[in-house]
C-alpha cells in the first residue's frame, strides 16, 4: 500500500490517482492505517463540490465511489486493472509479447485501428503495419478507442512487399481455414483487411502463397463482423496457440 508521503511527491494528476486507488484497495479488503489522512489530503486537492461527493461516500463507506470520483475528476475512463508506474503511465513494461505482427490493409476507420491497437497490446503483438493510406493511428478517434496503447506498440506505415522482416504470411478472410483448425505460426504477420473489401487481392495473394486463409465461422444471418472485434477474436486464438507452444502443451 502507497504511503501518503510517497504520494505527496507525485504530480497532482497522479496524486489523486493514487488517492482513489488506496480506497479501491481497501474496497478490497487491503488495510491502511493512514485513510482518514489520506482522505484529508484528496480532499485538499480537488474541487468544493466534488469535497462534497467525496465527502458523503466517504461517511457511507463507499470506498469505490471515491476511485471512481477520483478518475472522473481526471477525466479518464474506469479501467481499474491497468498497471501504472510510479508517473502515473501504464506499465507496458509487464505486457508479454509474442513474435506476432499485424498489416493493416487500408482500414479506414480511426475507431478501428484504434480497438486493433488496444488488442494487439492485449494480445502480445510486436508490431503493427499500415499500408499507406490507412487512417491515422494519431487521429483522436484512434487514440481514444486505443486507451493508450498506441504508445504500447511499434507501428510503421508500408506496402506489403516492403516488410522486410522474412515473415510467413496469413491472412484473415472468409473462405478461409477454420480458425480453430488453423496451425497458427509461432512467428509471423496476418494481414487483416479493409471494412468494406476485406483483404486486397494483392495481399490475398501473398498470403495464399505462404500460409494461407483463416477464417472465423459465423453462425448468424449476418455475414461479418466488425472489423476491430473478428481481430480480436483472431490475436486471442493465436496468443493462446504460442502460449501453449511455449509450455510445451
Amino acid at each position: 500500500m502507497i504511503r501518503l508521503k510517497k504520494i505527496k511527491t507525485l504530480k497532482e494528476r497522479v496524486q489523486i490517482r493514487k488517492c482513489g486507488e488506496v480506497f479501491h484497495l481497501v474496497k478490497m479488503g487491503s488495510s491502511c492505517d493512514e485513510l482518514d489522512d489520506i482522505f484529508s489530503y484528496f480532499l485538499s486537492l480537488i474541487s468544493d463540490e466534488d469535497k462534497k461527493k467525496a465527502e458523503y461516500y466517504y461517511s457511507k463507506g463507499r470506498y469505490d465511489d471515491i476511485y471512481y470520483l477520483s478518475l472522473s475528476i481526471l477525466g479518464e475512463s474506469v479501467a481499474d486493472w491497468d498497471d501504472f508506474d510510479e508517473n502515473g503511465n501504464i506499465d507496458f513494461s509487464k505486457r508479454k509479447v509474442f513474435d506476432h505482427y499485424l498489416y493493416l490493409d487500408s482500414i479506414r476507420s480511426p475507431f478501428n485501428t484504434g480497438s486493433i491497437f488496444r488488442s494487439s497490446e492485449a494480445f502480445g503483438v510486436k508490431k503493427i503495419f499500415l499500408r499507406p493510406g490507412s487512417a491515422d493511428v494519431r487521429h483522436p478517434r484512434s487514440l481514444k478507442s486505443s486507451k493508450g496503447c498506441v504508445d504500447a506498440i511499434g507501428y510503421e506505415y508500408a506496402e506489403l512487399e516492403d516488410v522486410d522482416l522474412d515473415l510467413p504470411v496469413f491472412a484473415l478472410e472468409v473462405g478461409g481455414c477454420p480458425i480453430e483448425e488453423f496451425q497458427f505460426p509461432d512467428r509471423g504477420i496476418c494481414v487483416i483487411g479493409n471494412e468494406e473489401e476485406g483483404v486486397s487481392n494483392d495481399a490475398l495473394k501473398v498470403a495464399r502463397d505462404s500460409l494461407g486463409v483463416v477464417s472465423i465461422n459465423m453462425y448468424g444471418a449476418k455475414g461479418s463482423i466488425n472489423v476491430a472485434s473478428a481481430t480480436s477474436i483472431l490475436l486471442s486464438a493465436w496468443a493462446n496457440s504460442s502460449a501453449k507452444k511455449s509450455k510445451g502443451v
